[in-house]
């Protein structure tokens, strides 16, 4: 029964129109940008300074990249996000008809997350960085870099291991 139901959703998903599909695409990425910006400014408002067991919310300007790399090259980090987000948007747009939904929404994590800080390095001239870990040494970073390394190890992940044939 479940292998009927599981070979049955398959099917579905791989029937989803190519318009549904880059909606479910942009309206994803858009979500996930702005529940990057509400919590941001939700934790600035109720929690800075708070301390709980494994990590801290502290607000840092990051004028940076990843680990503060690039601190004085704003412009740079602007062009280049927005280079790589168009190259993305292009993909999903060349690929779309052969791209199952769970890619579709991987594309859109990861997308999410470069939108969320080139808008808030558009807008400040920085990035909020305000979680960190406190069991470790760590660089602080944000719910949009979260998004970026999740969707990045997990494209990884597919590109090594999704597309192999099992030979049982």
């Amino acid at each position: 029964m479940q292998n009927n139901l599981a070979k049955a959703v398959k099917k579905r998903m791989k029937t989803f129109k190519p318009g549904l599909k880059f909606l479910v695409y942009a309206s994803v990425t858009l979500i996930l940008s702005g529940v990057s910006f509400l919590i941001r400014d939700f934790l600035h408002a109720n929690y800075d300074q708070q301390n709980f067991f494994l990590f801290s919310i502290d607000f840092v300007k990051n004028t940076g990249a990843a680990f503060s790399l690039f601190q004085t090259h704003t412009d740079v980090l602007i062009v280049v996000s927005v280079l790589i987000l168009a190259a993305v948007v292009l993909y999903v747009l060349k690929h779309i008809k052969s791209l199952a939904m769970p890619s579709i929404i991987l594309l859109s994590l990861f997308s999410a997350g470069i939108l969320g800080n080139l808008a808030e390095r558009m807008a400040d001239g920085f990035v909020t960085d305000y979680i960190r870990i406190t069991f470790v040494d760590f660089p602080i970073f944000n719910l949009s870099d979260i998004f970026i390394n999740i969707a990045a190890f997990l494209i990884i992940c597919k590109i090594l291991f999704g597309n192999e044939k099992r030979n049982a």
